[in-house]
């Protein structure tokens, strides 16, 4: 009896913390399309003329430490997919690597954002890069948009979960809710609505343009394109999954159908 009135006080306690624990997954969960944004803006201060070189409000290594974290969640999430197995939950024992992973992409998103709000640099793509953004596949950038999700529902079951209950809750053992995913998720099209969708481009088409203009690639625009690719997979992974399950479905439906009809017309004959 103790034990039943203990659960209700904890399950009531925990329904006050729920908001709470909401607000604080969807907005940390974003910063993967921030990292993204601050990637894509941080791409354009390499394009020649139109934009300087921006070299005071970021250090090379902090930069270096976001390529690395982004690459590592993206090789995962393309590996999940593709495995179809569950996400490696390796990092929910040790909730001190999830701290200090969450910890080095804040600091380096926060102070890469405001070292670019700070500059008064312009950051408005010219001519050529808009063109080559607005001559892109609409498929590409549905997969691109889709496989982007993709990374930071993985961002957000590896890393930021763990954290979040653990920090609220007190304990991790929760199962993840739709009402988490549906947050996440909403979040992510606001964000992408608002800034993404019309900046995110330049992480390859800079590349691209560099290409065309036979001027010199860095490694961060190899990086740009790499990951924006394979997003672009991930993405093509999702459809494909998603279209074999309709599919799948869709077989089944007519199976039953036609078992359902046979056994109608074993019925029939047997009463004849």
């Amino acid at each position: 009896m103790e034990g039943e009135v203990a659960q209700k006080n904890t399950r009531g306690s925990w329904s006050l913390l729920r908001p709470f624990q909401m607000i604080s997954i969807s907005l940390l969960s974003l910063l993967v399309p921030l990292s993204f944004l601050f990637l894509s803006r941080l791409s354009l201060s390499s394009v020649p003329v139109t934009v300087s070189r921006v070299s005071s409000f970021l250090h090379q290594a902090d930069v270096g430490v976001l390529y690395t974290i982004l690459s590592l969640i993206i090789v995962s999430t393309l590996v999940n997919n593709l495995s179809g197995k569950p996400e490696c939950s390796l990092l929910h024992s040790h909730l001190y690597i999830c701290w200090i992973v969450l910890f080095l992409v804040q600091a380096c998103v926060a102070f890469g954002i405001e070292g670019i709000m700070s500059t008064t640099t312009p950051t408005n793509p010219d001519e050529n890069l808009f063109l080559a953004s607005q001559e892109r596949w609409v498929l590409v950038r549905v997969m691109f948009f889709l496989g982007l999700h993709e990374v930071m529902m993985m961002w957000f079951r590896v890393v930021v979960k763990p954290v979040v209950d653990d920090t609220v809750f007190g304990v991790y053992g929760e199962e993840e809710r739709w009402s988490e995913r549906a947050v996440v998720a909403v979040t992510f099209g606001l964000m992408w609505w608002w800034r993404l969708r019309d900046e995110v481009e330049s992480l390859v088409v800079v590349a691209e343009v560099k290409c065309k203009l036979l001027a010199s690639l860095d490694g961060f625009d190899f990086l740009n394109w790499w990951m924006y690719y394979i997003c672009v997979v991930i993405g093509m992974v999702k459809i494909f999954k998603g279209v074999s399950y309709f599919v799948n479905m869709f077989i089944l439906t007519i199976k039953r159908s036609r078992k359902g009809c046979e056994s109608c017309v074993v019925v029939d004959v047997d009463h004849v």
